[in-house]
């Protein structure tokens, strides 16, 4: 089990036990303690090391006092004490309640002052209980709120994950067979890119442009003859009309037009943008997303079918 799967894992966990009432307060910030560390959320991160040591009295954790619900009824006073040194006081207060529920004996001059210091000292421990179990709701709604967001977050990045594995097996074969000697440059250029090396901006764009012209020659080699697409369009499918013979390829493949223009419009926006005149414009970062969306864009394209043959290589040619 990876990092991540062991983060998803946990957060699926710490909900089910918010939901179940599982666990104490407490407990649910030492186990989303972990899951703060193994996915490094900084918010989590910080609130959670507020509710396990306290709060500083500097005002610099105001925000945090407030979404933990500590602060009192009298003006800036809150309570600072880590959420277990809270739970006990709150246990302490409920046993004074429930001690002094079965009343007194008292008589003599002095026995309705002394009933009536004990309801009051009831109802001091009660409103006590109250506020900190108060607390310990809002800390735990608090974490509850941050930990599904987290979850949701890995749920769609292990699907993303999962999704272009599949896709990634399907397009590697097709593109390995499809643009020659201009694959062996890639694992080179995507190291240096992901370093954010200047210079390779222009190596990279080069390979996407080569990447494009390899698949065009690989699913659809050059003829003489135009290619019709229906009532569309004729298109020239010479050796330097790349773009239209990647586009003769998909409509060959009975790609539905949509399909087909999205296709032709990425193709042709990716095409400009790795001309050798528009290197010095991009950056390295936009190099990385070039580099992506052509490796994805020929995928989707290779994954449609066969190559095309040539009318040669067609039978009783």
């Amino acid at each position: 089990m990876n990092r991540q799967e062991e983060a998803l894992r946990i957060a699926e966990e710490l909900l089910t036990d918010i939901e179940l009432e599982r666990l104490k307060a407490s407990e649910i910030v030492l186990k989303a303690s972990r899951l703060a560390r193994l996915v490094g959320h900084e918010d989590l991160t910080t609130f959670l090391g507020y509710e396990r040591n306290g709060y500083p009295t500097d005002g610099t954790a105001t925000a945090w006092i407030g979404r933990a619900g500590r602060w009192t009824d009298d003006e800036d006073k809150f309570y600072p004490k880590s959420i277990s040194k809270i739970e006990a006081n709150l246990d302490a207060a409920n046993q004074s309640v429930n001690a002094m529920q079965g009343g007194g004996n008292y008589s003599g001059d002095y026995a309705l002052v002394a009933s009536r210091d004990h309801d009051t000292r009831i109802a001091s421990h009660a409103n006590l209980a109250g506020t900190l179990s108060g607390i310990c709701g809002q800390v735990v709604a608090t974490v509850y709120d941050m930990v599904a967001e987290i979850y949701h977050e890995l749920l769609f990045s292990e699907l993303q994950a999962t999704l272009f594995a599949h896709t990634q097996t399907k397009i590697d074969g097709s593109l390995a067979a499809a643009s020659g000697s201009a694959l062996d440059k890639i694992e080179r250029v995507s190291d240096r890119l992901r370093d954010g090396d200047p210079e390779s901006v222009s190596q990279a764009l080069t390979t996407c442009r080569r990447l494009i012209d390899s698949c065009a020659d690989f699913v659809f080699a050059a003829r003489n003859d135009p290619y019709q697409i229906g009532d569309e369009a004729t298109l020239n499918v010479g050796q330097q009309n790349v773009l239209n013979r990647l586009q003769a390829f998909t409509h060959a493949h009975g790609a539905p037009k949509s399909r087909r223009d999205r296709l032709r419009r990425t193709l042709s926006d990716l095409y400009g943008r790795c001309s050798a005149g528009t290197h010095a414009e991009v950056t390295v970062e936009e190099a990385r997303f070039v580099f992506l969306q052509t490796y994805v864009t020929l995928g989707e394209i290779l994954t449609l079918g066969d190559p095309v043959p040539t009318p040669c290589d067609q039978p009783g040619a």
